[in-house]
């Protein structure tokens, strides 16, 4: 039943973008609803003050936002700041950001190579989150090298504390103790596990797997949202069916699955880990929740992502640190609308699928057939024959 109290404001974890279109965006469950101009406008008055009788929603709009919990409603008036962040066309939704290159293994196929000294200056970090919010990003996945080893961690996590966006802790793991683990501010933390032990220890490191469950298991103790990626190679594909089952006991928010790009370590001795992509590709269903890659409209992989690196500089992504917006000093805005992206109309795709497609992994297709090639991963998934390797 609808509650019939006077004074309606925003649930707690609700907050207003405007996209492509106006949305209300949810950082608990990391569910986006998308509104029109007048359900935006009169969401923006509920503070906490707005009299139901001087509110002007449609009675269904209003039913449907009460029992969602985008709209709560009380007996006595409070106070909740409203702002609505605007973002750009493509919209920056998903940001990652390396906050140091120091790192405790060294995974056979890290697309970073060796590890380094460098580290992200808070200074730099917090102007970040700002401008992030102001621009009503998404999602906010902090990430390295391993962050934890940061200097100043732990007043990064806290900076992530209280945002508009839901927060992403990507690690190995293998530093999360119990107290590590019930300090943590982020909303999320995601966790690489490669297979079982003799699969994910191949990749990681002897003694890696149990370190990376005991990071799981504190994290589960602590009631943190955990979610798992995983890569598939050689060494995990009879592992699948088994490290499912372990990732749905530990009620995984999301599981994504990707074949390594040869790069980094793995630019030499790729034949010992990649898996055959047919036998991957059938694996790829598995996966399950959040996915940041997607294309969207006329542009192709990474149309709402984007990474700064440790020095400030913004790229395209991991893969493609040459490609840059620029440094974040000159804003994080700016640095987005100079960031070059590639169309969905350059590529050399011919077949039905190429809008649901979008072109797949920019960088492995390019490692396979050239700059505007097809993903031959992406090909398999939806039955068709790429060309052969090396094709133009």
């Amino acid at each position: 039943m609808t509650s019939r109290a006077r004074f309606l404001g925003l649930g707690r974890s609700f907050f207003l973008k405007e996209l492509e279109y106006p949305a209300v965006y949810d950082t608990s469950s990391d569910e986006l609803y998308q509104v029109d101009a007048n359900g935006l406008r009169e969401l923006a008055r509920a503070d906490g003050s707005l009299d139901r009788a001087d509110a002007r929603f449609p009675r269904e709009f209003l039913d449907f936002c009460l029992e969602e919990g985008v709209l709560v409603a009380g007996d006595s008036p409070w106070s909740r700041e409203v702002t609505v962040g605007r973002n750009e066309r493509p919209s920056l939704r998903y940001l990652m950001i390396e906050i140091t290159r120091k790192c405790n293994l060294s995974c056979r196929h890290c697309y970073l190579g060796e590890s380094s000294g460098i580290d992200m200056s808070v200074k730099t970090l917090e102007k970040v989150l700002d401008e992030f919010e102001q621009m009503g990003g998404l999602r906010l996945i902090v990430t390295g090298g391993e962050p934890l080893l940061h200097p100043e961690f732990e007043k990064i996590s806290s900076l992530c504390a209280g945002r508009s966006f839901r927060t992403i802790l990507v690690t190995n793991g293998t530093l999360i103790d119990e107290r590590t683990a019930r300090a943590l501010e982020f909303q999320e933390v995601q966790i690489s596990i490669d297979g079982t032990e003799a699969g994910h220890d191949f990749m990681r490191g002897k003694g890696c797997f149990k370190e990376a469950l005991r990071g799981l298991e504190n994290l589960k103790y602590a009631e943190s949202d955990v979610s798992v990626a995983t890569m598939v190679h050689q060494r995990n594909i009879e592992e699948l069916d088994a490290l499912e089952t372990l990732v749905r006991s530990f009620g995984a928010v999301s599981w994504t699955l990707d074949v390594p790009c040869e790069s980094g370590r793995l630019a030499d001795g790729a034949d010992t880990v990649m898996p055959d992509l047919a036998e991957a590709a059938r694996e790829m269903d598995r996966a399950f929740g959040s996915e940041q890659h997607e294309p969207s409209g006329d542009h192709a992989c990474g149309a709402h992502l984007a990474l700064v690196k440790p020095d400030g500089d913004m790229v395209k992504c991991g893969f493609y640190e040459d490609v840059s917006g620029g440094s974040i000093e000159r804003g994080l805005r700016e640095a987005w609308l100079r960031l070059p992206r590639m169309r969905i109309c350059e590529l050399d795709c011919y077949c039905d699928h190429l809008q649901e497609c979008g072109g797949g992994c920019r960088f492995r297709a390019e490692t396979h057939f050239g700059r505007n090639g097809p993903d031959p991963l992406k090909c398999i998934q939806f039955g068709v024959s790429p060309p052969g390797r090396g094709a133009s």
